[in-house]
C-alpha cells in the first residue's frame, strides 16, 4: 500500500476524504486482515437491508450521500446488471488498494438487486474498460 497519508494530502480530493480514507485503507484492513473482503461483502449487504433503496436513481443517491462515490447503471438485461463506480474517492483508493478494496459497495448492490428482484443475487467486480481504469470500478 502508498502511503495514504502522503497520497490523501497531495491529491485536491485527498483532504477531504481522508477520513474516509483513514477508517477504509488503514483502520479496517489492520482490523480484518485476510477475511476483509468477506466481511465487507457481508457488512455491504447488511447496510442494504438496512437502508433498502427501491430503484437505480435511490442507488445512486445514496452511494453518492455515504460518500462511494457516484453509482451509475452501465446494462441491464434479464440476467445481469453492470454498474460502474466513480469519483475522486474511487480514485483515490484505487490508487491506495486497487480494485479489491470494493466489496462493502459490491455486497451492497447485490442485496439491493436481490430486493428489488426478489431472487438471490451476487455481485463481484468485473473489468473496467481500459480508459477508465485508474478513476472506476465495475461491477
Amino acid at each position: 500500500m502508498k502511503n495514504l497519508y502522503q497520497t490523501a494530502m497531495q491529491d485536491a480530493a485527498g483532504e477531504a476524504n481522508f477520513p474516509q480514507l483513514l477508517l477504509r485503507e488503514a483502520l479496517l484492513p489492520e482490523l480484518l486482515g485476510e477475511d476483509q473482503g468477506a466481511i465487507t461483502y457481508w457488512a455491504g449487504k447488511s447496510l442494504a437491508r438496512r437502508f433498502p433503496v427501491g430503484n437505480p436513481q435511490d442507488a445512486s443517491a445514496f452511494f453518492a450521500q455515504a460518500g462511494f462515490g457516484t453509482l451509475t447503471m452501465v446494462k441491464q438485461t434479464a440476467q445481469s446488471t453492470r454498474w460502474q463506480l466513480s469519483g475522486d474517492i474511487v480514485r483515490l483508493r484505487k490508487t491506495l488498494s486497487g480494485d479489491e478494496a470494493f466489496t462493502l459497495e459490491a455486497g451492497f448492490l447485490a442485496e439491493m438487486m436481490a430486493q428489488q428482484l426478489g431472487v438471490a443475487a451476487e455481485a463481484e467486480l468485473v473489468d473496467t474498460p481500459r480508459k477508465l481504469q485508474n478513476q472506476a470500478v465495475t461491477f
